[in-house]
């Protein structure tokens, strides 16, 4: 075996790369070889016992084991069914061993080095079990893409320090004569991750002056760091494909939603505001977002603080920084840059409330190196910020990216806010299609998981009669997984909600037909996803019943009795196979691009006795009864539903099975 050697320090992540006993694979017509060979280990003391291999990375101990060599002699390319029946399994054990937790860890299935490979990679077939028994879609390995199996959260904690994975390999049924007298050197290795190295706010900064042609930040005069610049949205400015300088590096995916950092404060602190609108509710009933003196608390301040921490890992609790403020202060004129003074009556702790929105000033720093239509944080829609306009009207952003006054009970988007801690490391390169992470964040999912253990905002994707469509998890409801597609249905159609103005239930409609959504969606739209996934589905039951502004009173109570979240509804319900989101309900609110890529769609609950809430085209809420609008359909996944793949970010999305 080759001595230990150092390999390449990776800039932003430690990684220890282990390698495991030799296990050969002999078939007739095949001569496969399959081991696990040299080992390495990065600024590490490395010792080898019995069949055990001990590598340490730091302070992060692991030790991966095997069971016996495997063999294939005598055995001959067989089918997927087969394979995956009759291959004896390579039961690999991770232990973590240290002080600290393991952020990732990934199984791959290599060709050895220094070896070359006759065989080619498509017919080596492998397949992976958590549980020895139950193995998951056979694949085939691919030289581009060898993993074999990622997992998260190897903590040192006694209960969650091991891992088993069981992995079947075998010859695949296709290879034919093209495997005769052939042969594969493979090995399987195990990587292992730990956080990054650079603290968030250094690599923000970094980043953001790396090309010295562009200006993409400013500093304010308490030495506060905001991004400032231009849109990477297309349709917000039409050279985002092709300037350098639009405001691209800055995009952290975390408990199932994109955000973008907008300010670095001194003290390494970073502020984070949503990419997009997460729910559209009115304000409050008057200019106050959470008043000091009585506790009295607006709408938006229980909508951020009680329902949409709710739905952040953890609660938020190991990265939110709650030694800070919120500035709600009206400042002393309508100019939007004008910063608001740090009042004490009107600066809000974030021991009070965790969850906030951006001020008027905040937004405009982030266009104070463009225009204000161009700022990366227009995204074309109608959404509010935290403070006073003036005395009767609150500040928000117009779908041009323009800010000004709205009224309380206007019904604008929301865009939560949080305050992220310093010293928190990054890994990923911030873009859109590779947002950072969080390096502490174990909570990530692994193959096998129950979908209902998942966050609101992940991924879900699912194919109707042939098309593929993306939904994403809005909430876990009787343990089922409530999700909403994000496109719109029936390619945009638009029909009524009830068959009457005067009849504003959903499922008023005729039973059969497709004259209401009630009618299309439980029949037509229904049926094309049964027809796919069998029994995936369950039916559950919506609230129907008035609201008006407090979207409190259309809210789920969940209670917990033993590991069942329960929803009690109680009052206007109905029990249904398709429902809408309700009013003040996570996505219920425009996903798109912008008011000209939006169409008006219904929610399912009523705002008054004859008037149902719809989302408009720019973002809006609003209500209305005998209009016709189109619909974005929402559906329960049973609490039986395993994730068997993807990683639930929208370009990567979980496929779902039984």
């Amino acid at each position: 075996m080759e001595e230990p050697r150092l390999i390449k320090k990776l800039s932003l992540t430690d990684k220890a790369i282990l390698r495991q006993k030799k296990i050969l694979i002999v078939a007739v017509m095949f001569v496969v070889t399959l081991f696990i060979g040299s080992s390495y280990a990065l600024l590490t003391n490395f010792d080898k016992t019995s069949e055990v291999i001990n590598i340490k990375v730091g302070n992060m101990n692991a030790s991966v084991t095997t069971n016996e060599s495997i063999s294939l002699e005598n055995k001959l390319p067989e089918t997927d069914a087969s394979g995956k029946q009759n291959a004896t399994p390579v039961e690999i054990t991770i232990t973590n061993t240290g002080t600290i937790n393991i952020q990732k860890y990934e199984i791959k299935l290599l060709s050895e080095e220094g070896k070359t490979s006759t065989l080619e990679y498509q017919y080596i077939k492998y397949a992976i079990s958590l549980d020895g028994t139950n193995y998951l879609e056979a694949k085939n390995l691919n030289d581009s893409n060898n993993i074999v199996y990622t997992g998260y959260n190897l903590k040192t904690d006694n209960n969650k320090n091991t891992k088993d994975i069981y992995v079947k390999v075998w010859i695949d049924e296709t290879a034919g004569n093209n495997g005769l007298n052939k042969t594969f050197y493979g090995a399987l290795s195990v990587d292992l991750y730990q956080k990054a190295e650079l603290p968030g706010s250094e690599k923000i900064l970094e980043v953001a002056n790396s090309i010295p042609s562009c200006t993409r930040t400013v500093t304010d005069s308490d030495g506060t760091v905001y991004i400032s610049g231009k849109s990477d949205n297309p349709s917000i400015y039409e050279n985002a494909a092709t300037d350098d300088c639009v405001i691209d590096f800055n995009y952290v995916w975390w408990s199932g939603k994109m955000w973008r950092i907008v300010a670095i404060y001194p003290d390494g602190a970073m502020k984070l505001v949503t990419d997009n609108m997460i729910t559209s509710i009115a304000f409050n009933d008057t200019v106050t977002y959470y008043d000091k003196t009585n506790g009295t608390k607006s709408y938006m301040f229980q909508w951020l603080n009680e329902d949409f921490l709710d739905t952040l890992y953890n609660n938020g609790s190991d990265v939110i920084d709650t030694t800070k403020y919120w500035n709600a202060t009206m400042p002393t004129n309508t100019t939007i840059s004008t910063k608001p003074s740090e009042e004490d009556a009107t600066m809000i702790s974030t021991t009070t409330s965790p969850v906030g929105l951006l001020n008027s000033y905040e937004y405009y720093k982030s266009y104070q190196k463009t225009t204000d239509g161009n700022s990366y944080l227009n995204i074309g829609y109608n959404w509010w910020l935290l403070n006073q306009y003036d005395a009767s009207s609150m500040w928000g952003v117009h779908d041009n990216g323009t800010g000004g006054g709205n009224g309380p009970t206007n019904l604008h988007g929301a865009r939560p806010s949080i305050y992220l801690k310093s010293g928190i490391s990054l890994s990923g390169s911030g873009s859109k299609e590779n947002p950072y992470r969080l390096a502490d964040d174990y909570d990530n999912a692994n193959t096998g998981d129950d979908i209902n253990t998942r966050h609101s905002g992940e991924y879900v994707k699912l194919s109707n009669n042939g098309t593929e469509q993306l939904f994403r998890i809005v909430d876990v409801e009787d343990n089922k997984t409530k999700i909403v597609a994000m496109d719109y249905a029936d390619n945009k159609a638009t029909r009524k909600f009830a068959t009457s103005s005067s009849d504003t239930l959903w499922g008023s409609g005729t039973t059969t037909g497709t004259d209401t959504w009630y009618t299309y969606l439980n029949s037509t739209y229904y049926s094309g996803l049964v027809s796919t996934y069998g029994e995936l589905f369950d039916s559950a039951t919506y609230y129907l019943g008035t609201s008006g502004y407090n979207y409190k009173l259309s809210v789920c109570a969940n209670t917990t009795s033993g590991n069942t979240k329960v929803c009690d509804k109680t009052g206007d319900v109905g029990t249904f196979n398709i429902g809408l989101l309700r009013y003040g309900e996570m996505f219920a609110t425009q996903q798109g691009s912008g008011s000209s890529s939006s169409i008006s769609m219904w929610l399912i609950n009523r705002y008054s006795a004859l008037r149902v809430w719809i989302i408009s085209y720019n973002g809006d809420c609003s209500m209305y009864s005998s209009e016709t609008y189109t619909t974005r359909p929402t559906v329960h996944l049973k609490p039986t539903v395993k994730i068997l793949s993807g990683s639930g970010t929208e370009l990567d999305p979980y496929i779902v099975g039984l």
